[in-house]
């Protein structure tokens, strides 16, 4: 039997808000995806509230339903359904997500790397002795960063 407590907390325990909560999460995380494929990295950092908020009503949705298991016994037959099938979806966004955020990585790193190499290139300095030219003048390592990470 619930405790007064319990009543409480799960009264309003709706799965089926619970699968419109990840279908959100979902599309938040495809339009993620798009903006990695188009390289607008810049543009993914307004999607971050929104992607916090979503994960967080999740996560407290899976704690409820951890600490009350007779939840799960009230779960009606289609909205497991529904969410077996979002949980598929969003997997496979998620792989894709982790995926793009990998490459856009990778090509962070190779521009930064570019940039070093020019600008190493362009700041040795000729040095000269007693008898003319010497050669180059030993590089110290120019630290180059991006104001924004991945």
């Amino acid at each position: 039997m619930a405790t007064a407590t319990q009543d409480f907390k799960t009264s309003d325990f709706r799965m089926q808000d619970v699968v419109t909560v990840a279908a959100r999460l979902a599309q938040v995380l495809a339009e993620e995806v798009d903006l990695l494929k188009e390289m607008k990295v810049s543009k993914i950092e307004a999607l971050q509230q929104e992607k916090i908020f979503l994960t967080n009503a999740l996560e407290a949705q899976r704690r409820l339903i951890e600490q009350n298991p007779y939840l799960r016994e009230t779960i009606p037959s289609q909205d497991k359904v529904d969410m077996e099938e979002i949980a598929e979806v969003f997997q496979n966004i998620l792989e894709e997500n982790h995926r793009k955020l990998l490459i856009a990585k990778e090509v962070n790193v190779k521009v930064v790397e570019a940039i070093r190499d020019v600008v190493r290139e362009t700041t040795q300095s000729r040095t000269y002795n007693g008898s003319g030219y010497a050669g180059t003048a030993a590089f110290s390592i120019l630290s180059v960063t991006l104001n924004k990470t991945i």
